[in-house]
């Protein structure tokens, strides 16, 4: 993401793809997870988020949860999320 940019423009510009219950996303170019339903991420891929800890996956996420980061990979266990791609 570009830091000169507007980054509501470029999310929006760029798209978004839903993801349900035991879907994969298939954008490889995420900016962030907005979380619709309370949801369960399976795994998460990210160059700036340390997922080391696992603490994002298997643990029930909150609706209203947003994620920011450069996201190359995300999977459902359970619930409802907008994939934002920049």
């Amino acid at each position: 993401m570009a830091s000169s940019r507007n980054n509501t423009l470029e999310f929006s510009s760029a798209g978004s793809q839903i993801l349900g219950g035991g879907d994969t996303a298939t954008v490889t170019s995420i900016g962030a997870i907005q979380v619709i339903n309370d949801t369960v991420l399976a795994t998460l891929t990210s160059k700036s988020i340390d997922t080391s800890l696992q603490v994002l996956t298997g643990a029930t996420l909150p609706a209203g949860t947003i994620i920011y980061g450069q996201i190359s990979a995300v999977s459902l266990t359970s619930g409802l999320v907008a994939c934002h791609r920049v």
